[in-house]
C-alpha cells in the first residue's frame, strides 16, 4: 500500500472536507490510484492538516475527515481493497495535540490504524527519547479504548536526534540533526563515546564533543529499543508494529522480532488412572512445553473427556499450566472413556493436543445383610445399591466355595439403583458372599466388599 501525504493546512483542508464534490473527487483519485497500480489499498498520512489555523478550523477538519474516510472506505472496500490511516499520538479524547484526529470516529472506517508514537522529543525541542516507553504506553492505553485492538499498529522509530549545545537557547541546546542507527553508531565510535541506556525510557543515548568543542547529546534507537516496544503487541492485544523508516534500523532487530513474532510449537503430555470406581474424582496430569522442552507457564489448558461409544470430546475442566509447565485438572467420570488435554493457540504459542488415555470406570456396588447372623430356615436378605444408576442392570450374588467364587443367583437393579436377594440356609456354618455388577460397554465390572453370613 502506498502512503499518501498532503500539503493543505487546517483552514484549506477544512474547506475541502466540507465540500461533498471535492471529497468525492478526492475519493475517486485515491481509488483510481490503487486500481491503476494493483495496490492492496492506500495509507493516508495526512499531517499538514494539523498545522496553522484556529481551534475552529481544526474542529472542522476533525469532523470532515471522519466523513471523508467513511466515503473512501466504502469505495475501497467495494473493490476488496484496504484503508489504512496514520494518525498523530494522542493520550486522551480531549488531548489538544493532533486535535484533527478523532480516534473513535475514524476507527470504524479503517482496516489499519497506525500510531505515530515518536517525536515525543523532536529536533526543535529539548533533548530526550524520541519514543520513551512510558509515553508510548500512555498513548496505547487511550487508543485501545477508542479503536478495535486488532486494527492498531504502534509506530516504532528507527531514528534519533543529535542535539548540539547552544547556551543562547533557554534549554541550552540548538536544533537537532536527525540520525539513523548507522549514523548514530558511527558518531559514537568516532568519538569513543560510551553507550548509555535509559531504563525508564527503554532507549540508548550518548554524549560527545565535536572537533570545535561543541558538546552534543544523541538519543537514538537500536535493537534493544525495538525489543522493548515489540512487547506492546501482546500486552495490548494489537495488530503489530509500523516502523519509520526502512533502512534506518539496527539490523540486529530482525532476528529479535522474528523470534518474538513466530508462534512456538508446543508439546502436551497426559497421565490418568487406568481404572477408578464410579464417583471418584480423577486427577489428570500433564506438562506443557515447547518442542525444545522448555516449560510453557501460565497457559490455558482444557481437560477433555470422550465417553465410550460416542465420537464427541467434551471440555469438562480447565486451568493454567504452572511455572514448570505442569497441568493438573480434576473430573469425576461416570462411564468408561478417554481423557486428553488441549492447549489452545495464543499469541506466543501454537495449539497443542495430548494423546488420549483410557480410563475404565467400575460399577460402585454396595452390599449388606439385614442380619448377618441368622438361624437355620430364616430368610436372609442381602441388599445394596449400584451406581451409576441404570434400571434393569443385572447383578450377581456369588458364594466363595473352596477358594473360588461361584454365582448362585441374579437380581435386577431397580430404578433407584437398589437390588435385593432373598434366600434361606438350612445348614449351620459361616458363608462368604459378594455381589458383582458385570462389565458393560459403559462400565467395567464392579464388586462389593466381601460379606460373612453366620447360620446357627
Amino acid at each position: 500500500m502506498p502512503t499518501v501525504t498532503e500539503t493543505l493546512s487546517a483552514p484549506a483542508m477544512a474547506v475541502l472536507l466540507a465540500s461533498p464534490a471535492q471529497r468525492a473527487a478526492h475519493v475517486t483519485a485515491l481509488v483510481g490510484l490503487a486500481a491503476a497500480n494493483g495496490y492492496d489499498g492506500v495509507d493516508l498520512d495526512y499531517e499538514t492538516m494539523n498545522s496553522a489555523g484556529t481551534v475552529t478550523d481544526k474542529a472542522a477538519v476533525r469532523s470532515g475527515f471522519v466523513i471523508f474516510l467513511r466515503e473512501l472506505a466504502s469505495a475501497l472496500h467495494a473493490q476488496g481493497r484496504l484503508l489504512s490511516v496514520t494518525v498523530g499520538p494522542r493520550t486522551r479524547a480531549d488531548d489538544p495535540n493532533w486535535a484533527v484526529f478523532d480516534y473513535a470516529g475514524i476507527a470504524p472506517s479503517v482496516d489499519r490504524f497506525r500510531l505515530m508514537t515518536y517525536d515525543n522529543h523532536w529536533r526543535g525541542g529539548s533533548p530526550g527519547a524520541v519514543a520513551p516507553l512510558p509515553w508510548v504506553n500512555t498513548v496505547l492505553t487511550y487508543a485501545v479504548t477508542a479503536v478495535t485492538r486488532d486494527k492498531i499498529e504502534v509506530g516504532v522509530p528507527l531514528y534519533g536526534y543529535d542535539w548540539p549545545a547552544d547556551p543562547a537557547q533557554p534549554d541550552g541546546y540548538g536544533i537537532a540533526t536527525s540520525r539513523n542507527y548507522q549514523q548514530a553508531e558511527a558518531l559514537r565510535l568516532q568519538y569513543a563515546a560510551v553507550r548509555q541506556w535509559s531504563a525508564t525510557d527503554a532507549v540508548p543515548y550518548f554524549a560527545y564533543t565535536d572537533p570545535v568543542g561543541v558538546k552534543h547529546v544523541v538519543w537514538y534507537n537500536d535493537a534493544d529499543a525495538t525489543r522493548a516496544k515489540m512487547t506492546s503487541i501482546e500486552k495490548y492485544g494489537i495488530r503489530g508494529l509500523a516502523f519509520w523508516a526502512v533502512g534506518y534500523e539496527d539490523a540486529r532487530q530482525w532476528s529479535v522480532l522474528r523470534a518474538y513474532a513466530i508462534q512456538k510449537s508446543t508439546k502436551l503430555t497426559v497421565a490418568a488412572p487406568a481404572t477408578v470406581t464410579h464417583g471418584t474424582t480423577v486427577t489428570v496430569s500433564g506438562r506443557l512445553t515447547t518442542t525444545a522442552g522448555l516449560a510453557v507457564p501460565g497457559h490455558k489448558v482444557a481437560l477433555q473427556w470422550h465417553k465410550a461409544g460416542t465420537s464427541t470430546w467434551l471440555t469438562v475442566a480447565s486451568g493454567s499450566s504452572s511455572s514448570s509447565g505442569a497441568v493438573s485438572l480434576r473430573y469425576a467420570p461416570a462411564t468408561n472413556g478417554s481423557f486428553r488435554l488441549q492447549a489452545p493457540s495464543s499469541w506466543s504459542y501454537l495449539s497443542s493436543l495430548s494423546a488420549s488415555i483410557s480410563t475404565l470406570v467400575r460399577w460402585r456396588v454396595s452390599a449388606s445383610f439385614k442380619d448377618a447372623t441368622v438361624t437355620r430356615g430364616t430368610t436372609v436378605r442381602l441388599a445394596g445399591k449400584v451406581s451409576p444408576v441404570r434400571s434393569g442392570t443385572a447383578v450377581r450374588r456369588q458364594w466363595l466355595v473352596s477358594g473360588a467364587w461361584t454365582t448362585v443367583a441374579s437380581a435386577t437393579v431397580r430404578s433407584d439403583g437398589t437390588y435385593l436377594f432373598s434366600f434361606t440356609w438350612r445348614a449351620r456354618g459361616t458363608y462368604t458372599y459378594r455381589v458383582v455388577a458385570p462389565g458393560t460397554a459403559l462400565n467395567t465390572t464392579g464388586y462389593s466388599t466381601t460379606l460373612r453370613l453366620r447360620v446357627s
